[in-house]
């Protein structure tokens, strides 16, 4: 009997350990996740920022041009949990680069390319890096040439809006449906609001869920790629009958 029990002691002092560290392991690995989807959210809007100063650029010759180095102070400051950032990111926030973007290439569009190094310093099982890279596309807003347009009546063929994951068009960029708050709510008032878990990430849902004031979906996480909305913008002509108006911001014109 004694010998049972010095075995078990021995088995939980080396069991114990390594349970601990598997799960320290799986918190970091989490938290790198958490990292990517921060650091896609505010490409996105870096994005929209850049395609919309596009504007300003091409129409007045003071206006500073769009470079990398604009794009990463804007991306500063739209970035969440920096402190997180730092944690994960081999140079913190600096060590986001932008190089290989156009702003806009010579097909009109933003093309923003993000490259860091993801680095993860789990217990027991050591240092990993990874470098990380991807591109965002993004119509810019230059407008268009009326005088240019054949066979086109003006007043109809103007541009809207579209969003991914849209399944309408909308006649105005500062629509609430595009551009919405995005609350912390319990999970409990969630589900008594009547709304649905998110088929992407709902099923990972713990206390505290993300809603939107016209959405019918909790989402366990801010990067979800049904709140990131990447907006460009396209002729009315190319989207009617494929897509129908906005209630709220194409319903009344």
């Amino acid at each position: 009997m004694r010998d049972n029990k010095g075995s078990l002691t021995v088995e939980a002092s080396i069991t114990v350990p390594v349970f601990l560290f598997a799960m320290l392991a799986i918190i970091y690995m989490c938290n790198a996740l958490a990292v990517k989807g921060i650091i896609y959210e505010a490409s996105v809007e870096t994005s929209e920022y850049m395609a919309e100063y596009a504007y300003l650029s091409d129409r007045f010759e003071t206006a500073e041009l769009a470079s990398p180095v604009m794009a990463a102070a804007k991306f500063r400051d739209y970035l969440d949990d920096k402190e997180l950032v730092d944690r994960f990111v081999t140079g913190g926030s600096m060590g986001i680069t932008f190089l290989g973007s156009s702003f806009p290439d010579s097909e009109g569009n933003i093309r923003l390319r993000v490259t860091y190094r993801l680095g993860i310093n789990a217990p027991m099982f050591g240092s990993f890096s990874k470098l990380c890279s991807f591109e965002i596309k993004q119509k810019a807003y230059l407008g268009y040439d009326l005088k240019n347009i054949e066979g086109k009546d003006d007043e109809d063929d103007v541009y809207v809006y579209l969003a991914d994951n849209s399944t309408v068009y909308h006649l105005s960029r500062g629509c609430t449906y595009i551009h919405y708050d995005i609350d912390t709510v319990s999970k409990d008032v969630a589900v008594k609001d009547h709304r649905e878990k998110c088929e992407y990430c709902g099923r990972n849902s713990g206390d505290t869920v993300f809603v939107t004031e016209y959405g019918d979906r909790y989402h366990s996480t801010k990067s979800c790629s049904r709140l990131a909305r990447n907006v460009r913008r396209v002729k009315k002509s190319e989207v009617e009958g494929s897509y129908p108006p906005c209630s709220k911001c194409g319903g009344s014109h």
